[in-house]
């Protein structure tokens, strides 16, 4: 991976209601992302609860992105948006990396013990019963994922 991109991290500028990042496929950067939307939400009035489990989403999805898309571990780019009115949270994610749609995962099975569980899918599991919607599609050599979160009247701004 080219380390002069390590640390790219680049703010879009965007109106009240709006949150735009870019950032480079890897792992480092998910805490500057972490930090930039915490002030986000915070700027919108979204409760602690919302607060976690948008950064859980985006830490899943993200995580997804990097080790899927990426596996040849190339440079990419991976660019969120994000729109915060009274009553809804939308949510854009694209990359350019390979194809993958975390969502054709099957919910792991949560009747097993834990030790007996197959690796993996606990995670898309968690977007899919944190968001209120979800939707992905490979369009322009990108990966395109939207999510929506319905807020409760106490998260809204």
């Amino acid at each position: 991976m080219n380390t002069n991109m390590a640390h790219k991290y680049t703010d879009i500028p965007a109106p009240n209601g709006y949150f735009a990042k870019q950032l480079p496929n890897n792992i480092d950067s998910l805490a500057l992302l972490t930090e930039a939307l915490e002030i986000f939400a915070e700027q919108e009035g979204w409760n602690d609860a919302t607060v976690m489990q948008i950064n859980l989403v985006l830490e899943e999805l993200l995580v997804n992105v990097i080790d899927n898309g990426y596996a040849d571990g190339r440079d990419g780019t991976i660019d969120i948006q994000i729109h915060s009115d009274a009553q809804t949270i939308t949510i854009c994610i694209s990359d350019d990396g390979d194809a993958f749609d975390p969502f054709v995962m099957v919910d792991p099975d949560l009747s097993l013990a834990v030790e007996d569980r197959p690796i993996g899918g606990l995670g898309i599991y968690l977007v899919r019963s944190y968001m209120d919607g979800y939707a992905y599609c490979y369009s322009q050599q990108h990966n395109q994922v939207t999510l929506t979160k319905h807020l409760p009247l106490s998260a809204a701004p």
